[in-house]
Formats: C-alpha cells, sequence, structure tokens
C-alpha cells in the first residue's frame, strides 16, 4: 500500500510539473490529492522508523503536513492570480 500511495503522488507531481511548465491550467483536485497522498507517505514512512520515539514522529509528521500546507496554499494562489487554477 505504501509503495502504491508513493507512485500516486509521483505520477500527480509529474503530471502537474508538466502542466505548469506547458502553461496548462491545473486542477485543484489534482493538486489536493497529490498533496494528500505526499502526507500519508511521509506518516508512513515515519510510523515505520524505529529510531524515533512517539514525540519526535508527531514532530515530524506535524512540521512535514504544516509545510504542505503552506506550500499547498501558496501555489494554488500563484495559481489562482494567473487565472490557471481550475476550482
Amino acid at each position: 500500500m505504501q509503495n502504491l500511495i508513493k507512485t500516486l503522488a509521483d505520477t500527480l507531481f509529474v503530471d502537474l510539473v508538466n502542466k505548469d511548465c506547458n502553461g496548462a491550467n491545473i486542477n485543484k483536485n489534482e493538486f489536493d490529492v497529490m498533496i494528500e497522498a505526499y502526507k500519508a507517505e511521509h506518516k508512513n514512512r515515519v510510523d515505520d522508523c524505529s529510531e524515533l520515539t512517539l514525540e519526535q514522529k508527531s514532530k515530524l509528521k506535524d512540521t512535514f503536513n504544516k509545510m504542505l500546507d503552506n506550500f499547498k496554499k501558496y501555489r494554488q494562489e500563484c495559481l489562482r492570480i494567473n487565472g490557471r487554477l481550475i476550482e
């Protein structure tokens, strides 16, 4: 399952980068799914790391999620300003 989530996230990422480079519009839902897939993949990777305490795992997951949420807000607003975000 973990590999499936990573494959989904990477596939969506490559597709969205290609669209962005070509100036095509980007669907907000596809962008959101990509972000959530990367969050899930990161969560699984951190949970599988036996060297970390529960507190460390929690902090890593929370920090990563906040970073992705901020990236998502920033990038979607940039696309929205340029009229390229399909909502």
